[in-house]
């Protein structure tokens, strides 16, 4: 799957009716789809993959699934992925580096998830020491790209908070610690998404004539739904398939999901009501969220009539209804029909990925996989731009100053405390994740 997937459009409602009763004007409408905000959007994409997939792969090796070969490709195929979108501002020369460089760090991701499975304390601090050494060559590689845009001390900083937050997440994970293996996973989430809106600042910075600056409200509030939509699709799969193979952990990464709903449930209800936030819920929690542990259940106890009902309904009647609430909500900015299609599209894609999982197809599951992450992103590019079109007057004002002067985190006063912000109705949620750096234990 080549990286330009991810910006095509799923929905329709790239194409927005005018909004009715604003006092901004048509040309004074805040943009989500700026270049600096497309830039982001395809950086956000690609890094934040990698960071579920990593998670996952390690998993899956630790566990001895027969799918872990099949995930550490799909790791492999998105660092590819991510050579042509380099390629694309620093060159050909500067795209092969940089891939050069990140394969590295995922064969050592890979090598400490086996070491810790076999106990092997040698490899574990091999591993350990190639995934350092991946922190200050990448870090280099940022700094002398951006001319300094992005310092190398900040972003060396940066990539091994990203680093951190992996293997605090696996290692928890394999000593089954699993609530707080699942808190850090959504917390390293939050981080990673802070890793785009550096590099893609960092990178309008330097070329202020081919891209604006990605760092707007606007641009905040469409990276930030993107980041909860792409949480989603990534914590179903791993909910689904922990309850599939009855693991220890399933009710904690249903936990985790119960978590991005919150976030889902706030972000409407701040915008369109408590009641509205409630009725959102009921139709994704009802219709979805307990739908898809239905089919995990079906698929393991080889009912093959419940599957086909489960999947139906999915990407059936929950399609339809959520389709239908977005469509009212935002007054007509997502047609219904297109916003429907859009959803269908996703749910087929949570369906595929299962399904081929359970049936043992783990290439195809991992090929739909990577489609469906992607259309996260679709999804939150028509939403996002039919609520900045709605209300347009609460995202005029700049967000504040990103990190491209200090790396991922924020500023090195604020310890890289990363703000992602959210304008919705007539105030701005924040949904900050506060992030102190510290140094791996065994670095």
């Amino acid at each position: 799957m080549k990286w330009r997937k991810i910006l095509a459009p799923v929905l329709g409602a790239a194409l927005l009716i005018p909004g009715m009763g604003t006092t901004a004007f048509a040309d004074e409408i805040p943009k989500t789809d700026t270049t600096g905000v497309e830039l982001r959007t395809a950086l956000d994409s690609l890094l934040s993959e990698h960071y579920v997939l990593a998670v996952d792969s390690m998993m899956k090796i630790y566990d001895g699934d027969p799918a872990a070969e099949a995930a550490s490709a799909a790791l492999e195929a998105n660092a590819k992925d991510m050579e042509p979108v380099i390629a694309s501002v620093y060159g050909e020369e500067g795209g092969a580096a940089f891939g050069d460089i990140f394969n590295k760090h995922n064969l050592g991701t890979d090598d400490y998830a086996m070491a810790v499975k076999d106990g092997n304390k040698d490899m574990e601090q091999q591993s350990l020491d190639q995934i350092q050494a991946f922190t200050e060559d990448m870090a280099a590689f940022l700094a002398t790209a951006t001319e300094g845009k992005l310092p190398e001390q900040a972003a060396q900083a940066a990539l091994r908070e990203h680093e951190d937050f992996v293997q605090d997440t696996f290692d928890l994970y394999a000593a089954g610690e699993y609530e707080a293996a699942y808190t850090s996973y959504l917390a390293g989430s939050k981080q990673i998404f802070g890793a785009g809106s550096a590099i893609s600042g960092a990178i309008a910075a330097q070329f202020p004539d081919k891209f604006t600056d990605p760092n707007t409200a606007a641009g905040d509030f469409r990276s930030t739904v993107n980041r909860i939509a792409a949480e989603h699709f990534a914590l179903a799969q791993l909910s689904m398939a922990k309850g599939f193979n009855g693991t220890e952990d399933f009710d904690f990464a249903d936990w985790a999901q119960d978590q991005n709903t919150e976030e889902f449930r706030a972000a409407i209800a701040s915008l369109y009501g408590e009641e509205a936030g409630t009725q959102f819920v009921q139709i994704w929690d009802n219709e979805h969220i307990s739908i898809q542990s239905e089919l995990a259940a079906a698929a393991a106890s080889k009912d093959q009539s419940a599957v086909d009902q489960a999947t139906t309904a999915l990407t059936g009647d929950f399609a339809e209804s959520l389709g239908t609430f977005l469509s009212t909500a935002t007054e007509n900015r997502m047609p219904k029909d297109g916003t429907v299609a859009g959803i269908t599209a996703h749910e087929q894609s949570v369906a595929d990925t299962f399904n081929q999982y359970a049936a043992g197809d783990y290439d195809a599951s991992y090929e739909s996989y990577r489609a469906g992450y992607a259309i996260m992103f679709d999804i939150g590019k028509g939403l996002s731009a039919a609520v900045v079109d709605q209300f347009p007057d609460n995202f005029q004002t700049a967000a504040p100053e990103k990190m491209p002067k200090t790396g991922f985190g924020g500023t090195a006063e604020e310890s890289n405390t990363m703000m992602l912000w959210v304008v919705l109705s007539s105030l701005i949620l924040a949904i900050a994740g506060t992030v102190t750096y510290r140094q791996s234990k065994q670095s």
